[in-house]
């Protein structure tokens, strides 16, 4: 699994809404889902995306990797996706606490599907209570009363998001389509748009989070020699 999410400035909503729709009609596509697209489309996608004003958070994932907590949600899909998305989250939470924000500066909109929101938003208010691990103390800076869902067409900021999860997901699919072939060329384009650490200014961990670590999600030795170098402008 690959979950991402784009954080944008208010101020810069109505400039990115335009890039969008423009780059839409350019494709003479109805929205910019990276499975409609073909790769130069894609990567023409990206190039734009990466001279916006934009932060972007990123997640790989593996159901193995949960371990016992697997077993605790009886291998639910939708509980697994809530873990990471939680996850994810705490990344963003580390952010604003870096930068000083508050819970009420930050509202979160997920893409509307088949998912249990209700139940993320009890999990983010447990571990907000009780923080079990100390990434999750950042939750306190994601309010869950500000977290919504809304259909794709209804906030088309969403497929700034969709570019991103596509972009991790490329370089980690090995399905028989790929040919053995890890595309990292996506990511590379706006590698520079992801949060990183503050001092280091390294990326993995932080702006992407492999969970729990490189080896658990079985990258290549190419791939994951990619993520440890990624830097963020």
């Amino acid at each position: 699994m690959t979950l991402a999410g784009v954080l944008v400035p208010n101020i810069e909503k109505q400039e990115i809404l335009g890039v969008l729709a423009a780059l839409a009609e350019e494709f003479k596509k109805p929205d910019l889902h990276c499975s409609r697209l073909n790769h130069n489309q894609i990567v023409r996608f990206a190039t734009e995306v990466a001279k916006l004003r934009v932060l972007c958070f990123g997640l790989i994932s593996r159901k193995a990797t949960l371990g016992n907590y697997a077993d605790d949600i009886k291998k639910d899909d939708k509980l697994f996706y809530n873990k990471n998305a939680q996850y994810l989250l705490e990344r963003v939470g580390a952010f604003m606490e870096e930068k000083s924000l508050t819970e009420a500066q930050l509202s979160v909109v997920f893409e509307e599907g088949n998912f249990d929101y209700g139940k993320l938003k009890s999990l983010i208010r447990a571990c907000r209570r009780d923080p079990k691990r100390r990434q999750s103390r950042t939750l306190r800076f994601v309010n869950p009363s500000f977290i919504y869902s809304k259909p794709k067409k209804e906030e088309p900021l969403l497929q700034l998001a969709d570019l991103v999860a596509h972009a991790l997901f490329r370089c980690v699919d090995d399905g028989p389509s790929t040919h053995g072939v890890m595309e990292t060329r996506y990511l590379s384009e706006i590698s520079g748009k992801f949060y990183a650490q503050e001092d280091s200014r390294k990326v993995l961990g932080h702006g992407i989070y492999p969970v729990h670590t490189l080896s658990a999600i079985k990258v290549t030795d190419k791939v994951a020699d990619f993520l440890k170098k990624m830097n963020s402008n």
